[in-house]
């Protein structure tokens, strides 16, 4: 967390929230968070505006004429638009001040998170070998992706250079929908079977955005109220079971998923 639902409601919320305005000033107060130094940070931001935004993956990459804002949010970021210094969000770690007298905190409580600049997005996901966006990628790009990969399927979605934006909480779900067992061979998945998962992939995805990324909403017939032990799948009434694959946990339904 946050997968790329909960960034494209960063983006959304980014938005409606900060575009068009003047940035007076920014005030790192973790640097830690930065992958480039302060003076090159400020350089690049103050006086300038943040003229458009887009999302690629997990990623924000913000437009400010010259160059762009990278916000990565790891496992606990936030992005939170507030007026006075009293009302600065905990865990801020690098805030900026438009001339309107509001601010946009960037939120990191873990530390997972990072800012960069960019010269620009094709540099950017070159650089982080990034694959087509899970959400805005076409058919035939899954299935080229597909066929360079040879390895399980659970792995292979949580892969960023497979397909950018997809996490360890939407892949369970969206395997789950598609009735595929997250340790299935990628060679092993038929033609119908690979277009319905693309179908699932955007479909998940799209309720995700739906939501807000809020997963404390999700009705029963998903996976993800069910994540947890002693759970049972809400479809056959099975128990669902734990597994790890490569240091993650993940939760299936050994009947439905078989």
């Amino acid at each position: 967390m946050p997968e790329l639902p909960e960034v494209e409601t960063f983006k959304r919320y980014f938005d409606k929230t900060s575009l068009n305005q003047i940035i007076k000033a920014v005030n790192v107060i973790d640097n830690r968070v930065l992958n480039i130094d302060e003076i090159h940070l400020r350089k690049s931001v103050v006086n300038h505006k943040f003229e458009s935004s887009t999302r690629h993956g997990k990623y924000l990459l913000v437009n400010l004429g010259q160059n762009y804002l990278i916000m990565h949010f790891g496992m606990t970021g936030d992005l939170e638009y507030y007026h006075t210094k009293d009302d600065e969000p905990k865990y801020s770690k690098v805030v900026f001040h438009f001339k309107n007298d509001f601010n946009l905190a960037y939120i990191s409580l873990r530390m997972f998170g990072s800012i960069d600049i960019a010269d620009s997005i094709e540099d950017f996901i070159k650089k982080k070998k990034l694959g087509p966006d899970a959400f805005k990628m076409s058919l035939e790009q899954f299935k080229g992706a597909l066929k360079r990969r040879n390895a399980i399927i659970k792995n292979a979605l949580l892969n960023q250079d497979f397909i950018a934006g997809i996490g360890n909480i939407y892949s369970d779900e969206i395997l789950f929908k598609s009735k595929i067992n997250p340790k299935t061979k990628i060679d092993l998945i038929d033609e119908s079977k690979v277009k319905e998962l693309f179908t699932n992939i955007k479909e998940v995805l799209q309720f995700g955005i739906n939501k807000q990324g809020d997963l404390s909403t999700y009705p029963d017939h998903f996976l993800i109220p069910h994540r947890k032990k002693e759970e049972r799948c809400p479809i056959c009434d099975y128990e669902i079971e734990r597994y790890e694959i490569s240091g993650r946990h993940g939760f299936y339904c050994p009947n439905c998923q078989e």
